[in-house]
């Protein structure tokens, strides 16, 4: 077994080094001092060349891993995996930061950019020909947006980056809560009872503030009594003429309508 292993670790050495000669971007940067290599990629970074900045900003974290370029060069890097369509590799590179350099000044731009990443990435086929909203969304991509925004705001409430935090974070909660209701409509289409009350339950818990806790309790009131349970229907009714007097449910049940899940978002 030695005499067979100890060439394999050689012939994976040769293959390692070619392939480093072979790159023309290693080769090109050869010697660079760490200013020089950070200019050049933030160059390419500016002309969106993103490929090149990439390759560039991965030399520097390979080459000068320590030192303000370096801190500086993971966040650019980010960016440009983001605008390579590369969204997966962005992320860890932020969260990488956040935990190597927790006291950097640009900590709040760290944040922004986590938070911006995933609250526009969608990585749905059809997504940038439907104008997908957001509540149509896989919801953890939407919570770690709000979660990272959040942080922005409480930790530097003056930060250039905030104001559209905060404007960010509304909309992110109105998208959870509607996907929320969203969902609790279709248990209420197939008859999963339960399953639509605990849905409803859940957005008026976790969302008590947006316009969609007025349907969540209708649709309990319509959830329970088809569930036999008279008394809860009748006391979230209660619950619902209490905070909504002019409701149009208070007259009229709540009952299923059917449309097409482009449109749920206007109504």
């Amino acid at each position: 077994m030695r005499k067979i292993f100890i060439p394999v670790i050689v012939a994976l050495f040769v293959a390692s080094c070619s392939s480093d000669s072979l790159d023309p971007i290693r080769e090109e940067t050869k010697g660079w001092s760490v200013e020089k290599l950070y200019n050049e990629a933030s160059t390419q970074l500016a002309k969106h060349s993103w490929s090149k900045a990439i390759k560039l900003y991965e030399v520097l974290e390979a080459t000068y891993p320590y030192g303000i370029y370096a801190q500086q060069g993971m966040l650019d890097l980010a960016y440009a995996y983001y605008n390579s369509d590369t969204p997966e590799l962005a992320i860890p590179e932020i969260d990488l930061f956040i935990r190597t350099y927790p006291t950097n000044a640009n900590m709040d731009y760290a944040l922004y950019l986590k938070g911006y990443i995933n609250y526009y990435n969608d990585n749905g086929l059809l997504s940038s020909f439907s104008k997908q909203d957001l509540s149509e969304r896989d919801p953890k991509g939407l919570r770690d947006a709000y979660f990272a925004f959040s942080e922005l705001v409480k930790k530097y409430p003056n930060s250039k980056y905030a104001p559209d935090a905060r404007d960010k974070m509304n909309r992110l909660v109105n998208a959870l809560a509607r996907g929320e209701l969203f969902r609790a409509r279709h248990y209420m289409q197939i008859k999963a009872y339960l399953a639509a009350i605990n849905r409803a339950q859940a957005l008026i818990r976790n969302y008590p503030n947006t316009v969609y806790v007025e349907e969540a309790l209708a649709m309990q009131v319509a959830a329970y009594r088809n569930l036999g349970e008279l008394t809860l229907s009748q006391q979230t009714q209660r619950v619902l003429a209490m905070n909504f007097p002019k409701s149009k449910y208070i007259q009229k049940e709540w009952e299923f309508q059917d449309m097409p899940w482009y449109s749920f978002w206007r109504d």
